[in-house]
Formats: structure tokens, sequence, C-alpha cells
């Protein structure tokens, strides 16, 4: 299958936004990536989460800024499901005047309410008078479900911020795309649905971490760039692994991470060193 490839070449200020209406499809892993790259591009980053799981927090810390509705309030006052997002809103205009760069991982719960306040706050409209890039990446696995979420989420994007750079990507944990049997109900959706709704956008991919490398890193709430930055004792310590299975785990995330950088750079502003 034909991928995309569309480089992103406007300012460095970007609204980074992972979602997925599917929970387990790699939407935080995703975000850390991006999280990741920015710290060692030294890109100011921002991070915020609408997500009752925490997960994006548990891995970058506690200043993750979680938004959370509080929807019994929003029976006696309405304002209550959309007010939380004023601090996402407060941090774009700010990215705009040189301030850092706002990342938004949204849950799989909270996609359609996301949207709707984008629509309502005329967010699209804000950021190109700010010249602030909206970039959103959905991502999806090789699972019927997953797919039609996914492609239900780039729908309520394309509505919600008709100008943003929409990258797909293409989850491999569960096996490729490619390699699914072409009358399968899944594959039918991905030929049928999925490609005509990408189009020429970004397509991108996320190859499967050899041996479930990260499986024990990801447990300790580890970040990419300190799991690969730890020497191994200290890492065999913590993970209570042999130092030479620590040395065969890193290697494989290493080359998971690298990869995905190169996938990333394709439309973020800020990509691999020289």
């Amino acid at each position: 299958m034909t991928r995309r490839r569309t480089a992103l070449s406007t300012s460095s200020s970007i609204l980074a936004i992972v979602a997925a209406g599917k929970g387990g499809v790699g939407k935080t892993t995703i975000a850390t990536l991006i999280a990741d790259q920015a710290a060692l591009a030294e890109h100011p980053l921002a991070p915020f989460q609408v997500d009752d799981q925490r997960r994006l927090a548990a891995m970058l810390g506690a200043r993750v800024h979680t938004i959370l509705p509080d929807y019994e309030l929003a029976m006696r006052s309405p304002r209550a499901l959309t007010s939380p997002f004023a601090p996402l809103y407060n941090a774009c205009a700010a990215a705009a005047q040189g301030g850092p760069s706002a990342l938004l991982d949204v849950g799989p719960n909270y996609v359609e309410l996301c949207t709707m306040w984008m629509r309502k706050a005329e967010l699209g409209e804000d950021l190109a008078t700010w010249g602030v890039k909206p970039v959103v990446f959905v991502p999806a696995l090789a699972e019927t479900e997953s797919l039609r979420q996914a492609i239900e989420t780039i729908r309520l994007f394309d509505l919600a911020l008709p100008g943003a750079t929409l990258a797909f990507v293409e989850n491999q944990r569960d096996g490729r795309f490619a390699d699914l049997r072409p009358r399968a109900e899944t594959a039918l959706l991905i030929k049928d649905e999925l490609l005509p709704l990408i189009g020429e956008r970004p397509y991108l991919t996320m190859p499967l971490i050899e041996g479930e490398a990260w499986t024990a890193y990801e447990s300790h709430n580890l970040r990419f760039i300190k799991a690969m930055a730890m020497a191994p004792a200290e890492a065999a310590e913590l993970l209570s692994e042999e130092i030479a299975d620590v040395k065969i785990m890193r290697s494989a995330v290493t080359a998971f991470v690298r990869t995905m950088r190169a996938e990333l750079s394709q439309v973020l502003p800020f990509g691999e060193r020289a």
C-alpha cells in the first residue's frame, strides 16, 4: 500500500494533537515520542491531556495539565464541559507570542467533546491568525474497531480544525496492514474508507518494538530518552533484569525510537538534529 509523505513547512509554533477513539492503539506512546523529540531539539512544549487515565502525566510527570470536564456539574451548568479547556486555548495563544508549543493527548472517551469545543471556540480560525500550526496524529491497529474509530476521529478533526496537518499512524504492533487478507473485513475497511479519507495526507508507520522490549520500561513510567540514557547496571537493577538482557532491550528500544524520529520528522517542525 502506497504511503504519502508531506512535509510541514510553516512556523515552528504548533499545537500537536494525538487522538484516538479507541484505547490501546499507541496514542500515549506517540505523545511521549513527540515530547522526547521536542526535548532533544530543545523545543519547549506544554503538554496537556484530556483523559481520565492520565497515562501521559505518568510518563512525563506532574507538569502535564489534565483537562477533565465535569459531566455531573454539566447537568446544571453546560459550561462545565467546555470551561476546563480554557488553559489549552491560552497556551496556544501564548505559543504565538514565543511561548512553548502545545501537545494535547486526547483519550478515547473525549474525542467528540474535544472537537466540539474546538468548533465552538473557533480554535482553528484563531490558530491561523496566530500562526500556530495544528498537527493531528491519529493512530490505529490492524483491527476493525480500531480502524472504525480512527476514521471517525479523522472526520471529527476535519470538521473542527480544517486547516490542520492530519497524519494517520499505522501501528504495526498487531501486524501490518499490507499483510491482511485482501477480502478480510479489516482490509476492505482500509481500502474502501480509510485510504480515500486520508488521500494525500501524511501516512506514518509505527513498527513493533522487537521482543516486547519496551514493556518493562513502560511499567516503570520511563520515557524513551530516559530509558536509552540509563546505564545498563542501573536499568538492570530497576527492571529486575540481567544486564545482558537490558542491553538487548535497550538496543531494540533505540532502533524503534530512531525509526519513529524519522517518521515524526515528516510532519513536526522540530526534527532530528544533524
